[in-house]
Formats: C-alpha cells, structure tokens, sequence
C-alpha cells in the first residue's frame, strides 16, 4: 500500500504542477462557478499530496522509490510556497 501511496503521490504532484500552468496561463475565469479560487483549490490539494508523500516515504524500497519521494517532496514544498505567496499578494492587491 505504501508503495502505490508513494507513486501516486508523485504522479499527482506532476499533475498538480501542470495544473498550475495551465491555471496561471489562463485569462480570468468566472469564480462562480467553482465558488472558490483555483489556487486556493490547487494550494489544498497540493498540500493533500504532500502530506500523503510523506507518508508513502515508508514504503521506499531501493534508490528510484526514494527519488521519487524526495522529487514529491519538493515539487510539492515548492508549489506550496509559490502559491502561498501568489495567493497573498494577489489579495492584498485587490483591495
């Protein structure tokens, strides 16, 4: 279990980078709709995929599971981080 944990974390933590992408790249969209942010959105489940990295870290077993969890680690750290920071001045601007 833990080892499926830790390859699809990895895989959604590439998806959640490209979702990012293609979010950041798009012009505005109607927030009605989703009734909230797609980067709050993103943000939430970014750090969903961080916290199940961590826990599929147990189930490493040779040395591409563990660069696997590390690149989760961090592609999902550094997402984290940007859309903190795009999100927090994105609301101090708009008022």
């Amino acid at each position: 279990m833990k080892k499926k944990l830790n390859f699809w974390s990895f895989i959604f933590s590439t998806i959640w980078v490209l979702l990012f992408f293609i979010v950041s790249s798009t012009g505005p969209i109607v927030y009605n709709i989703l009734g909230i942010h797609p980067f709050v959105l993103l943000l939430c489940v970014t750090m969903l995929t961080f916290v199940t990295g961590l826990t599929g870290m147990a189930g490493m077993e040779g040395w591409k599971a563990m660069a696997r969890s590390f690149s989760t680690i961090i592609l999902t750290l550094g997402l984290s981080a940007l859309l903190a920071i795009v999100i927090f001045f994105g609301k101090l601007l708009s008022y």
